[in-house]
């Protein structure tokens, strides 16, 4: 089925946050996030989100917010007959950067998907998937924080929703993370899995006592412990501890060749793969699979206060991979104040989400556009001539 684009819209939107979130590299109260929206011929409606990390990245949300509205005028008009290869056609003479991408790919994705009543997963080229039922776990996530605020993550998190996966920030400081992480387990009257996520914190000339005094307390999880570029110190703390330690890139593996990179040179042992940050499932799915023949974990990642637009893709990619080490994301309104799809993509008791949250044709289920409208700061239209 040909599916044309009547109309293309990119929304600036300030997405709130219920709680201040802050780790080693960054503190957020919201998020302003760009949205496109694509209108077909007969009215139907396809999502994308782009949440950029100038950190990560290196893209600002009004730099996203410039490439999508380039790419939206140079695509109003146009048909989508298989969004693979339109996809790839407009890569070729108009590449995006890796947010921008994203929210790019997942829009036509969700269109196509809707206009012709087929799976997202067809979309992409797929027909077998993980089964349906399958349910996966995703971990509870605690930022930094003391007093108030620590008593109600513990609350939420071991009373309401009895997590059992954790995954805790740390200042890379080790008597200081030590006294978070055991304030946390003493917290939890049942066993709990606990890693660490540093987003570069670490100095290299305390990394090995860090990790050893951490090691010893029972956390052999370390994600991102040096800057982005700083593949040396990944290596040698790596070298150093073995297959006692799994490192895992997040900001440092950004791309195939990255990821191809660390299972050559032994600097990282996991891959923290988040849709936003490799430029779409597409690409995402490349990442896993040279995880995969680099012999490097993977597990799906998310950022803070994504929408479930993100969240849905996120979901769709895990339903296409093998078993992934860990699993992030799915917060929903527990993180940020509206969500701008229905019903909101939120973990229920345990952690869990099942597979079958997948809506049968389009990206996530239904479009809220008066929650989309409600923190909206700048719109671009562009209309088909």
């Amino acid at each position: 089925m040909t599916v044309h684009i009547r109309t293309a819209q990119v929304l600036v939107v300030r997405i709130p946050l219920r709680i201040s979130i802050e780790h080693a590299a960054a503190a957020r109260r919201a998020n302003t996030t760009v949205f496109i929206l694509l209108e077909s011929a007969e009215g139907t409606l396809g999502i994308g989100e782009a949440l950029a990390r100038e950190y990560v990245t290196g893209e600002s949300p009004q730099g996203c917010a410039r490439l999508l509205a380039a790419a939206a005028q140079g695509i109003v008009g146009r048909t989508i007959d298989d969004p693979r290869v339109f996809l790839t056609d407009l890569e070729a003479v108009m590449p995006l950067p890796p947010a921008a991408a994203c929210a790019l790919e997942l829009a036509v994705l969700d269109l196509w998907s809707r206009s012709t009543g087929a799976t997202i997963e067809m979309a992409l080229g797929y027909s077998d998937t993980t089964e349906a039922g399958h349910s996966l776990t995703f971990s509870a996530v605690y930022p930094l924080a003391s007093g108030p605020k620590l008593t109600a993550l513990h609350v939420f998190y071991r009373t309401l929703l009895r997590m059992t996966d954790l995954k805790v920030k740390g200042t890379g400081n080790a008597s200081t993370d030590l006294a978070y992480l055991t304030r946390i387990r003493r917290a939890y009257p049942y066993p709990v899995s606990v890693r660490v996520d540093l987003n570069g914190a670490l100095d290299d000339d305390e990394a090995a006592g860090y990790v050893g005094t951490l090691l010893r307390a029972g956390v052999s999880w370390f994600e991102q412990p040096f800057p982005k570029d700083d593949w040396e110190s990944h290596r040698r703390l790596q070298r150093e501890f073995g297959s006692d330690i799994t490192l895992c890139g997040d900001e440092s593996l950004c791309t195939v060749d990255d990821v191809r990179r660390a299972a050559r040179e032994g600097a990282f042992r996991a891959v923290n793969i988040r849709v936003a940050k490799h430029g779409g499932i597409r690409c995402s799915l490349d990442v896993y699979r040279a995880a995969v023949e680099g012999g490097l974990d993977a597990q799906l990642g998310a950022l803070v206060g994504e929408t479930s637009v993100l969240a849905y893709a996120g979901l769709h990619f895990a339903a296409l991979t093998g078993p992934l080490a860990h699993h992030e994301g799915c917060f929903g309104k527990f993180v940020i104040k509206h969500d701008i799809v229905r019903p909101s993509l939120t973990f229920t008791r345990g952690g869990r989400v099942s597979l079958a949250a997948r809506p049968q044709a389009g990206l996530v289920p239904a479009i809220d556009l008066r929650a989309l409208r409600t923190g909206t700061l700048t719109v671009n239209r562009f209309a088909a001539a």
